[in-house]
């Protein structure tokens, strides 16, 4: 396991996020050059899937819960089920991130619930964060 001071967060990597939006492919080449940024920084990446309700887009195991298909977690890459809105709450992000020594996490997401609730959460347990937010609301 790397330790490193720095995470990149990307709550919205789910297929159903980003799927038929109208800015789908510019959204998602702007997703992966900031991860691929943290990478070669040497930043931790961590990814949610939030566990989605019987019948929804995101359904728990659906086509639409997996990874959007540009984004991929690698070796060394945390993957993290979260419930939402909050990626900590009934978690192990936290755990997983401090394991780490991750000190400073970029949250990076779609504008809404999610993003702000999990960027406060982050700030009450300690973190310095940075929220870059894409796409509209």
């Amino acid at each position: 396991m790397t330790l490193t001071p720095r995470a990149l967060l990307l709550l919205s990597a789910q297929r159903h996020h980003l799927h038929d939006r109208p800015d789908e492919r510019e959204l998602a080449r702007d997703w992966l050059r900031h991860i691929e940024d943290a990478r070669a920084a040497g930043d931790l990446i961590a990814l949610v899937q939030w566990d989605g309700e019987i019948g929804s887009e995101g359904e728990t195991f659906s086509k639409g819960w997996t990874l959007y298909p540009d984004f991929r977690a690698e070796a060394g890459d945390v993957l993290v089920r979260a419930q939402l809105p909050d990626a900590f709450a009934g978690s192990d992000l936290d755990a997983a991130l401090r394991g780490r020594a991750v000190r400073e996490l970029t949250l990076l997401g779609l504008p809404g619930e999610a993003l702000d609730v999990t960027a406060q959460s982050a700030r009450v347990l300690g973190y310095q964060v940075q929220v870059v937010a894409g796409g509209a609301a």
